[in-house]
This record gives structure tokens, C-alpha cells and sequence, in this order.
């Protein structure tokens, strides 16, 4: 039976406790580390599929140098985005929640 809304969630884990399954499989993975990177490095060079040589290269750069930072359009202005300095502009009288939600904009 589904709790009524806006009712607090009741049972289940704790939030941020790590899902045993999640903490099992990452210890596996952990412990053959060492044959999962040589498997991975003979795929590079010997897998007959160039599609599967350029994923696993692809997976080795993001392990080794971290993934490409992706690029953030908009403009800023003393460390705020235009956008919402906007919104701070126009919450002069308070109604900085009115104005998310007018524009359809998720607040956080």
C-alpha cells in the first residue's frame, strides 16, 4: 500500500548506505583489478572488432587521465551566471520561488 503524499518514507535502508550487491561486486572488481587491466590491454592490440579496440582504448584513458571535462555554455558575470543573477535581480520583492516556478525551472 503506497503511503499518502507528503507522508514521510517508512522502512527501507538508511540514505547513503551502499547497496550490498554494489559493495560485493565492487570488492570482486577490486580483486581482479590486475587481470581485468591485462585483459583490457590485449583487447587494444588483438581484438578483431575495431569498434571494441576504440571502446576499450577509450575506457583505459578514462581510468588513466580521468574523462574529458565537458564544456559549460553561458556567460558569467563575478562568478554568477547571467541567468541567475536575472532571477536575483527580479526577486526584489521575495517572490524568487514564484519566478522558478513561472519559468518551469525545477528549484533544488
Amino acid at each position: 500500500m503506497a503511503n499518502a503524499k507528503g507522508s514521510p518514507k517508512t522502512g527501507g535502508g538508511k540514505k547513503g548506505t551502499p547497496n550490498i550487491m554494489t559493495r560485493e561486486l565492487k570488492e570482486i572488481c577490486r580483486q581482479e583489478a590486475p587481470t581485468l587491466v591485462k585483459e583490457l590491454i590485449r583487447l587494444t592490440t588483438r581484438a578483431e572488432s575495431e569498434a571494441v579496440r576504440v571502446a576499450v582504448i577509450k575506457e583505459m584513458f578514462d581510468r588513466g587521465f580521468g574523462r574529458a571535462t565537458q564544456p559549460i555554455e553561458g556567460t558569467m558575470a563575478y562568478g554568477v551566471s547571467e541567468q541567475l543573477a536575472e532571477l536575483f535581480g527580479e526577486n526584489v520583492n521575495g517572490t524568487l520561488g514564484s519566478e522558478i516556478a513561472c519559468r518551469g525551472v525545477a528549484a533544488s
